[in-house]
This record gives C-alpha cells, structure tokens and sequence, in this order.
C-alpha cells in the first residue's frame, strides 16, 4: 500500500495499473482507505505524492488499460466527496517491514517550493500583492443563474417577454460564472450568444450586477497557476460586451479605471490587446495623456502578445521577417477608423478629480514600497507611461527616471516614459518647470539612449511655447553651476536646430540676466558665448543673438538695476564678441585667399560681411533709441560703446578682458569684420544722434564718424559689388545738411545775455564743416552707383 501510493507514476509509465479485483484484507483496504482520506485534498486529486521522474519526463502510460486506470484514479466519487482508492490486489499487497513503517510514519513531510515567476517573485506573494492593487473592487453581487449555452438566447427573450429584468441580471451573470469557470477553453455556443445579444440589446449589460460580473472576468482568477497566461479570448469579450454596453454614454463608472489600473500592473491581458483597443483608449481619457505613437514604441516589443516578463510569461522570439512585418501591422494599425474615431470621446468628466485622485494613491504606493531597483516591474512604468497627462505622475516619474534609463531591464519601457512626459508637459506651471528643471540634470551616456533624449528634448519643445525659454534658462545655469551635466552642449545644439528664430532671442535674454547680477559675470558669459559656439558648431543665428542682447527688459529687476551703466558696457562688448565669433573656418578659409588675391569662396565671405552689416545698424538702432531710456551714460561711455560697435575703437578694448581673440588673429579679426559694407539706416541714425541734443555726439562728430565709415567701405568695393547702400538719396542729404545749420543769436539776446560771439570763429567752422560735407558727397558717387543721376 505504501509502495503504491509512493510510486504511482513509476506504474503508469510500465503501462498503467492492472488490478485484478479480488478479496483483500479488511486490515490493508481500511489501512489504504484511511491512509487516503487523511492524505488527500480536492485540489491535489490529480496530483501523485510522490517524487517526479528526473528531467522533463513526463509519464503518461500506454493506451488501454493504463488509461482507463489513470481515469479511474482520477475520477471523484459519486458523492462529489474526496476520490476513493483503488483495493489492492492479495498478490500484490506487500507488508513492509516493522522497523520502516514507523519511520515512514515519523519522517517529515517537506511541503513544495512553490513556482517562480520570470523575476523570481513568489507566486502567493504575487497573488497576495494582486489582491491588494484594487481592494475596491466589488466581486459581482448578483446570485448568477446558471443556464443551458443553447438556451441562453430563448431565456434572455422569455424574461424580457415577462418584463423581469432580475431574471435577465441573473442569467447574464450566471453566463458570465460559466465563461469565469471556463476560462481555457470557452463555450463557443455561450460566447457567440452573448456577442449576438450585445450587438442587439446592449442596453441589458449596462446593469449594476453585469458590470460587476463583466469586471469579475477583467481580474486575474488568483486560482489560474501563476505561470500560466490563460486565454485571453475571456477578457476580450467581456471587454467588448462593455464596450457596447457604454458606447453611448458620456460618463462611464470608475470600476473602469480600476480593472485597468490592476490589468496595467499585472499581466496586460486585456490593455494590450488590440482587440481591446477601443475600449482601452475610452478609459485613458480619463488620464487627458497624449500617447507617443506607436513607431516611438515598437523597438523592443514586437514579437510580445501583450504580457510582461515581470508578470511571469515567457519571450516570444522571432525572426528578423517577423519582427518587420509586425512592425508594419502595428504601424498600420495604429490609423483608427473613422467608425472608431466616432467612439473615443472623453468620458470620466464628471469623476475627472475622483479617478486622479484614486490614480495618483495606486502610483504612490507602488512608487514608495521598499524594493531593490531591479524589482520594479515594467509594467509599472507602463502605467506611468499611459497616466503621465497628470502633472502629479510627470513629476514622479523625472525624479527616477535617470535610475530607470540606466537599468538594462528597464530601459525600453523607461525611454517610452520619458518620451511620454516630454510630450505631456503642457501647462508650463511650478510642476512642469520643476519636471524640466529635473530632465535636464539627466545624465545618459550610450549614444542610443542620448539620441532618443535629443527627440524628447524636441517633443518637449513642441508641448508648450514658454518650455523653449525654461529649457534655455536652465541649461545655461546648470552649464556654470558646480555640477554641470556634460550633456548641455548637445542639448543647446537640439534647441538651436529646432527653434533657429526663438532660440537665439531666448538665449540672449539669459545672457542679459547674467549680466544684471551684483557680481561682474562679463568674463564668465564671454568664456560661455565662445564654448557654445564652438560646440554648436556656429548653428547659431547671431543676427538674431545680438538682436535679442538690445532687447528692452520691463522686468522689475531690470527697472531697478544697481549697476545700469554697466550692464550697457557689458552687452556693447557682447555684441563685438557675438560678431567676432561669426568667422568660421570657412570664412577666415575666403579672407586668407582673398588677401593673396585668389577669388576662393566670395560667397561665404559677403555673407558674412552683410551679416555684420545688419547688426551694426541694429546695434546703432539700440544706442540711438533703447540706451537712453535704460541710463544716462557719461558722454565718454557712450561715444565709446558707439565707436566699440562699428570697429573704429582702440583694438585692445576688445580682448583686454580674457585675450581673445589670440594673439595670431587679433589684426585679421579685427579687419574681417571692419571692412564691411555700410547700410543707409546706419549712416542716417549716425548723423540723426548727432543732431539730438539729448545725446552726446556732437554734428560734427558724428559727421567724421560718417565720413570714416564710408572711406573704409571702400575696400568692400570689388567685382561691381556696392559698399554703401543708401537708396534714398535726397532724404540723406537734407539730413547731411541738416547737420550744418547754424543758428545766430538776435544782437538784442546777445547784450540781455551778455554773451560773447565770435561770429569770425562760428564762420571758420562752418567753412571747415562745408568743405567736409563737400569731400563726403564727392565720395558718394564713387563708392555707390545708386547715387548717379541724382542731384
């Protein structure tokens, strides 16, 4: 009796059990019997008790009478009581000898390790853990009537014939229990009545009772071995009856959102599904999430129906074909019908602070329990991924993310949630600017993961207007703090590529913060201009750059400034760093051959010579208009700045502050960008600030300034090209003349006042100003052809 119950599969393999029924002894039966009913359970009816046979052998038996005894041992009794054992034969009964049975009896009974799941959790702390994720659920309250499959349709019509909408509840529910019991392989009769109900009647789904059954078959069934992923055909169809149930309806229950929270962490049956997809995209409504599409999250995931490895379930592998054409489908799938399309429609507005506020303590918990790193499930930054259009959840998920990046495990799930709060962050609040401020201080260093940080960096531009300048700010203070990320650069560079118009304005406008501080930050800012140049690799717009630098702040702490004159100062020798930094290699490639006298790259050469053009005349625009209202500067000051502007300053103002330019390109630099061409509007506002009284260049300076400016353009002259633009000629010189007006004093103001006029001097000056306004029109005509045949 012993012997048989410890080796019953060794029987089964040689060929199954030939009992021959026969008189046994009362003592041996009622022994086996007793033996069996203390030793068995229900759950274990099927189960030997003894060891396996070693590897993956499995022993089946022969066909035949082996089978039927298997049957037989495995059939219950008649009673639904605990299976009864086979009488053993006479010939066959052995009694064991005295001294082993008690040692039988006494030996210690090592209960089974129980089964791993792929991440080497425990299956009951699995279940235990399932258990506690949505303790709110309600399991269905309805007593399920149990009904033929073939007879469900002719139920379903005779109560509703009746008006007795329990019994339609009941019936539905007792489907429901059957589907629930039959899992692995359902009834096709049941699951095609039930499709053919909710397709004509889907209002009768839409009870109380039947959702909570419905959502009774979204859970997992704890009782299901925990290695095992089921039919995912049950979950379908309870997705889909629901579907149908609420497609009308605005406002859908929270258990909803609930099942999906569970599914979203646990197994992924359903929510990956693309069955299931319609009804899964109504409930991430409630989250108000922008999905990444699907070609950002298909690397990594093909091949895998639905599932997670933390979950327990297995890879699927596949070959390179089969990962393309999956590829394909999923990007040929994620185009919604227009029939679809129609269905997805907000549909939590009424429980929107509800479902956030259930969201945000299910994420909080999972986020705060005590586990090693490499225990976080994937699925967990699934979820994350799907509810990042709380600004809550983005701020949760920047703060880890540098952690999950950087874990092998998770890095395919953690890239897609970092590409999911990039696009998400959208409101530009205190949350938002504090998830930016993290981002930046990420640090990746395989090329894969940096590139695929570039793209968010992109998408978070996209997501709100106001990121662009945060984004801008940020990097530059974390570029000149302690512990600066190496990534700055290169983030700058994706900045600059994405926005060439804002990008420059904005990083200007950090610059003008720089230089508000109490402390000098001039020789910092100038060392920071040249290292983003050089590592942008001159992507930079610098006409917009140095427009931005002569921008007017309205800023309380620009309105209050300490240090006003300064700041001045300090923004005229950024824009002569600024229009420095604009040679390039290129560049000074075409002024070195141009001064051998070789025609090598003109183009770049009068492109760079207009671009210092511009933003001189912008430059001039600033002084005359913008510096007046920020200070009043000392007349030294500004003649200085003016003068620093145009290139006619003494060359050690411009590199007394670090050497730079070096030693070897100072005079080439210097006259790179001295002998440009003049605008009219540069020429026009010289002599305007000349005649303003509230300025303090005098006429007849700024009548030499202009002349000076147009003698020089006359080495930009060469090959037809212009060196003085100035299209309307007669305004500028009613304005040339304009500078020489003299007003002579009445002799009676001159005995009231006292004054002496020496009217023999004014007259002498007045000579000397006439023959300089007379050399400078001569000049005109040769430097631009535009003037010819005008008087």
């Amino acid at each position: 009796c012993v012997w048989l119950q410890l080796y019953p599969r060794t029987l089964l393999r040689e060929g199954g059990l030939h009992v021959r029924r026969g008189a046994a002894s009362a003592s041996g039966a009622d022994m086996n019997r007793a033996k069996a009913a203390g030793a068995r359970r229900p759950s274990a009816a099927a189960k030997p008790s003894g060891h396996p046979p070693p590897g993956d052998f499995i022993a089946l038996g022969a066909k035949g009478a082996g089978g039927e005894a298997k049957a037989a041992l495995l059939k219950p009794a008649a009673g639904g009581g605990l299976p009864l054992p086979l009488p053993l034969p006479p010939e066959r009964k052995r009694d064991p000898p005295a001294a082993a049975l008690p040692g039988l009896a006494k030996r210690p009974k090592l209960p089974p390790a129980p089964p791993l799941s792929a991440l080497g959790r425990l299956a009951e702390a699995a279940v235990a853990e399932k258990r506690a994720i949505s303790p709110s659920i309600k399991e269905p309250s309805v007593i399920p009537i149990e009904v033929v499959p073939t007879v469900l349709l002719d139920e379903i019509e005779a109560a509703e014939a009746e008006g007795n909408d329990d019994r339609i509840e009941g019936v539905l529910c007792g489907a429901v229990k059957q589907l629930k019991m039959n899992r692995a392989k359902p009834d096709t009769t049941l699951y095609l009545s039930l499709m053919y109900l909710a397709k004509i009647k889907p209002n009768i789904f839409a009870t109380e009772g039947v959702i909570e059954a419905l959502c009774s078959l979204l859970r997992r069934d704890a009782s299901i071995n925990f290695k095992a992923k089921g039919n995912s055909l049950v979950s379908v169809l309870a997705c889909n009856l629901l579907m149908a149930a609420y497609e009308e309806d605005e406002n859908w229950p929270e258990i909803f959102v609930k099942v999906y929270i569970e599914d979203s962490l646990g197994e992924r049956i359903w929510v990956d599904s693309p069955h299931c997809k319609t009804f899964v995209e109504n409930i991430q409504t409630a989250f108000n999430t922008k999905m990444p599409p699907k070609s950002m999250l298909l690397h990594g995931e093909v091949g895998r129906s639905g599932g997670d490895l933390s979950a327990g379930s297995s890879p699927h592998p596949s070959m390179p074909e089969e990962e393309d054409s999956q590829s394909e489908l999923l990007i040929a799938e994620e185009k919604m019908s227009p029939e679809q399309e129609g269905q997805l429609m907000p549909r939590y507005s009424d429980l929107a602070e509800s479902v956030e506020e259930y969201v945000l303590d299910m994420l909080r918990d999972q986020l705060n329990r005590r586990q090693p790193m490499d225990n976080v499930s994937r699925n967990l930054l699934r979820l994350l991924t799907a509810t990042c259009g709380y600004k809550e959840v983005r701020l949760m998920a920047v703060q880890r993310l540098e952690m999950w990046l950087q874990n092998p495990k998770l890095t395919r799930p953690a890239q897609d949630l970092l590409m999911s709060v990039c696009m998400n962050c959208n409101t530009h609040g205190s949350e938002d600017m504090e998830v930016i401020s993290n981002l930046i201080k990420i640090r990746l260093k395989p090329k894969v993961l940096l590139n695929h940080y570039m793209l968010c960096v992109r998408e978070l531009l996209n997501a709100h207007r106001d990121n662009l300048g945060t984004m801008i700010k940020f990097v530059i203070f974390n570029e000149l703090s302690n512990a600066r990320n190496p990534n700055n650069m290169q983030i700058l560079y994706t900045v600059l590529q994405h926005s060439s118009e804002q990008a420059p304005k904005y990083l200007a406008m950090v610059f003008q913060d720089l230089l508000t501080n109490k402390d000098d930050y001039l020789r910092a800012s100038r060392a920071l201009l040249r290292e983003i140049i050089k590592q942008t690799k001159h992507e930079i717009n610098f006409q917009a750059f140095c427009l931005g630098l002569m921008q007017e702040r309205k800023e309380p702490q620009y309105l209050d400034m300490e240090f006003k004159e300064r700041f001045v100062i300090h923004v005229t020798d950024l824009l002569a760093v600024s229009m420095m930094l604009g040679i390039t290699a290129q560049v000074k490639e075409a002024g070195i051959a141009w001064d051998k006298g070789e025609k090598k790259n003109l183009e770049v050469l009068r492109s760079f010579q207009n671009q210092i053009a511009a933003i001189q005349r912008d430059a001039v625009w600033w002084l005359h208009t913008v510096v007046p209202s920020i200070s009043k500067l000392a007349p030294k000051d500004y003649v200085h700045c003016l003068h620093k502007v145009l290139f006619t300053e003494q060359p050690e103002t411009y590199y007394k502050w670090d050497n730079w330019p070096p030693e070897s390109d100072r005079n080439f630099f210097l006259r790179l960008c001295s002998e440009v061409p003049i605008l009219e509007d540069t020429l026009m506002r010289i002599l305007v600030i000349g005649l303003s009284r509230d300025l303090p260049l005098g006429p007849a300076d700024a009548m030499e300034l202009a002349d000076h400016l147009v003698k020089r353009a006359a080495a930009v002259q060469a090959d037809g090209r212009i060196g003085v633009y100035v299209n309307s000629s007669v305004a500028f010189i009613d304005t040339l003349y304009d500078g020489v007006l003299v007003y002579l004093p009445t002799p009676y103001s001159c005995l009231n006042n006292r004054l002496n006029f020496d009217l023999q001097n004014d007259l002498q000056i007045l000579s000397s100003v006439s023959n300089l306004i007379t050399a400078f029109l001569r000049r005109m005509p040769l430097y631009n052809l535009g003037w010819l045949g005008h008087r």
